[in-house]
C-alpha cells in the first residue's frame, strides 16, 4: 500500500490492467470471442484478448454502441446475399446444380499414398498448424499456410507468411506467385463461431473459395468440416459447441459441387459415437494431441479425389 501511495504511476498501471482484464473477461464470449478459442488463461493474462482485438480495430466500446453493432450486422447480412456466388456468378447457395455441372463427371473418394500430397497446400488455423508439426507424412511433402487463431475473415489478407527474402505477404499474394497446386485443403471456422451468423460465415467462406479458385484454377479444393470439440467443452460452452459446429458444417457442405470442390469431414476419424471429439485425443477439449494427428492423416489418405 505504501508503494502505491508513493508510486502513483504503478498504482495507475495496476488499476488499468485490472480494468482491461475485467473487460476482456466479460467480452471474451461476445465481441472478442474470435480471439478466445486458442487463448489459455493459464499462460496469458485476459487483457491479451483485448490487445489482439484492438490491434485489429475491434474496440471494447463497440459492445455498447448499438448503432455500430447494428451496422456491422447489416453489413454481414448484405455480405451473405452478395458473396454467395462463385467467380462465374453462379449462386452457390442454390440447391439446383447448373445444367453443365449435372452433365459433368462426378468423382468418388478413393485411397491414395503420401505422394498424393506433393502438390498439396493446407490452409487453416491452429489445428492445421498441429497437422504440419506432428504429421511427417504430410509435412515432408505438402505446404502449409496456417496460423494460430486464423479465421475465414482474415485468411487471405493477413500478412503472416514470408517470402524467400523474408518479406511479409498474405495468402492471396502467395497464391498469385506460387506454382500451381494440385490440391488445396481448407479448414477454418472455429475461431469465428462467436461472430456473425451461419449465413454470413458461409458467405465469407464462399468468397474465399472463389478467390482461391480464381488464383489456382486447376486445383482440387477440399473444404474440410470444422473439427468438433469434446462433449465436456460442448456441453459447457454457449458458443463453441458441437450443435453450432454441425450447423455450420452442414452449410459448408453445400459449397461443394463434387466436380472440383469437395466437402470432406475428418470428424469421422476423431469422434465418439455421439459426434463429439474423443476426450482421450485432446488435452484442452479443442486441439488434438500430437499422436492423434495420425488419425486425420489416415482419413485424408482414404478420402481423396483422383482425376484421370
Amino acid at each position: 500500500m505504501n508503494c502505491f501511495k508513493t508510486c502513483p504511476l504503478l498504482a495507475g498501471v495496476v488499476m488499468f490492467s485490472i480494468i482491461v482484464s475485467t473487460l476482456s473477461f466479460i467480452l471474451k464470449g461476445t465481441l472478442y470471442s474470435e480471439y478466445a478459442t486458442d487463448f489459455d488463461p493459464a499462460e496469458l493474462p485476459f487483457f491479451v484478448l483485448m490487445a489482439k482485438g484492438v490491434s485489429d480495430g475491434v474496440m471494447p466500446w463497440e459492445a455498447l454502441d448499438k448503432e455500430k453493432m447494428a451496422a456491422r450486422n447489416k453489413a454481414n447480412e448484405e455480405a451473405a446475399n452478395a458473396l454467395l456466388t462463385d467467380v462465374s456468378g453462379n449462386d452457390v447457395s442454390a440447391n439446383d446444380v447448373p445444367e453443365e455441372e449435372e452433365e459433368a463427371e462426378k468423382y468418388e473418394l478413393v485411397e491414395v499414398t503420401d505422394d498424393y500430397f506433393t502438390d498439396a497446400l493446407f490452409i487453416g488455423d491452429s489445428r492445421t498448424v498441429g497437422l504440419s508439426e506432428y504429421c511427417e507424412g504430410l509435412d515432408d511433402k505438402a505446404k502449409f499456410y496456417a496460423k494460430v487463431s486464423l479465421s475465414i475473415h482474415k485468411v487471405l489478407e493477413e500478412d503472416f507468411l514470408k517470402d524467400e527474402e523474408g518479406n511479409k505477404m498474405t495468402v492471396d499474394e502467395a497464391l498469385q506467385n506460387d506454382e500451381p497446386y494440385g490440391k488445396i485443403y481448407i479448414m477454418l471456422g472455429l475461431n469465428e463461431i462467436g461472430t456473425g451468423t451461419t449465413e454470413t460465415f458461409v458467405a465469407k467462406y464462399a468468397e474465399v473459395v472463389a478467390r482461391i479458385r480464381e488464383l489456382q484454377p486447376d486445383a482440387i479444393i477440399y473444404i474440410q468440416g470444422i473439427m468438433h470439440v469434446t462433449q465436456n467443452k460442448s456441453d459447457n460452452d454457449k458458443i463453441f459447441n458441437n450443435p453450432t459446429i454441425n450447423e455450420r458444417n452442414e452449410a459448408l457442405s453445400h459449397l461443394a459441387n463434387n466436380v472440383d470442390i469437395f466437402y470432406i469431414d475428418m470428424n469421422e476419424a476423431v469422434d465418439d459415437e455421439n459426434g463429439n471429439l474423443l476426450e482421450e485425443l485432446s488435452t484442452d477439449d479443442i486441439h488434438l494431441k500430437a499422436s492423434a494427428y495420425e488419425r486425420w492423416h489416415q482419413y485424408l489418405l482414404h478420402h481423396a479425389i483422383v482425376k484421370d
